[in-house]
């Protein structure tokens, strides 16, 4: 069933498989949302939630965890641990190719979000296609660090999460009332505030770019506070908030394909908990 609500999904590199789990629950049980807006891992989870294609995010990341093509660690001196654009490319019998005829063809309004590297501000993709939409989940799932911006019809973009961690605001901005949130921590978590060390990274790296340097400097504050304003909406029944019941040990690039798999299972069982109170929201 198509809900009037907002599907929000938080990033986290590879935690993003515990909302992997999550969303294919909502997919076995014929759950969907007129909105998905994903940030990070979370627009890759989003957009195979939209094309439904149930278990590529798993697959992925579980079988191909260990192909040097995707993921190595050769390759950092390119800033390109992570090669994003393996995702989109055909890899074989045992590969699923994103379906993008089925996403045009969703009744669903996809969002990516990322952080322009000139303004240090959010920027949004709001039904891209095409290579609009390969650049659009490539700028959103770029950490700062270890990837070079990519470039996209807005500009050079990095990881929508170091303006915008946990885009419910969002949802609020496109007028719905109802509103899912799928964070990949534990509802206890709050970030460290940078260290002196990590502010003097941000302004050699990045000194062309002083406010992008800020914003992520700053993004612990705005994330912690993010929280607090979730904690608010769930306390007055305005959000629907599922997270992990325990905190995720997980590496932001895990190489143990049994965490990787463990993690995808419990987002399954913990989303499969949640139904029967999340259709009680939806419908309330």
């Amino acid at each position: 069933m198509l809900y009037n609500a907002a599907l929000v999904l938080e990033g986290g590199a590879f935690r993003g498989q515990y909302t992997a789990g999550v969303v294919d629950t909502f997919l076995a049980h014929h759950i969907e949302f007129k909105s998905v807006i994903g940030v990070s891992a979370g627009s890759l989870c989003g957009v195979n939630f939209v094309s439904k294609q149930y278990g590529r995010a798993a697959n992925i990341n579980i079988n191909h965890r260990h192909d040097h093509n995707y993921i190595s660690l050769t390759r950092a001196f390119k800033k390109q641990i992570i090669n994003l654009d393996y995702l989109f490319e055909d890899h074989g019998y045992s590969w699923q190719n994103f379906d993008e005829t089925a996403y045009r063809r969703s009744a669903s309004h996809f969002t990516a979000v990322a952080t322009s590297v000139q303004s240090g501000k959010t920027v949004l993709f709001t039904d891209p296609t095409g290579k609009d939409l390969t650049d659009a989940l490539k700028a959103s799932s770029s950490m700062p660090f270890l990837s070079d911006p990519q470039m996209t019809s807005q500009g050079p973009c990095l990881d929508g999460g170091i303006t915008d961690s946990i885009p419910f605001d969002i949802a609020q901005q496109q007028g719905y009332d109802k509103i899912v949130i799928v964070r990949t921590r534990d509802v206890n978590y709050r970030k460290k505030l940078s260290s002196p060390a990590v502010k003097r990274l941000y302004h050699l790296v990045y000194k062309d770019h002083p406010a992008f340097a800020e914003a992520g400097i700053n993004r612990p504050l705005v994330y912690n506070q993010q929280i607090a304003q979730i904690s608010h909406l769930v306390h007055e029944g305005k959000v629907f908030n599922i997270a992990p019941t325990e905190p995720v040990k997980i590496k932001r690039i895990e190489g143990n394909v049994k965490k990787i798999r463990a993690l995808y299972e419990t987002g399954r069982q913990e989303g499969e908990a949640i139904i029967p109170d999340l259709i009680k929201y939806l419908e309330k």
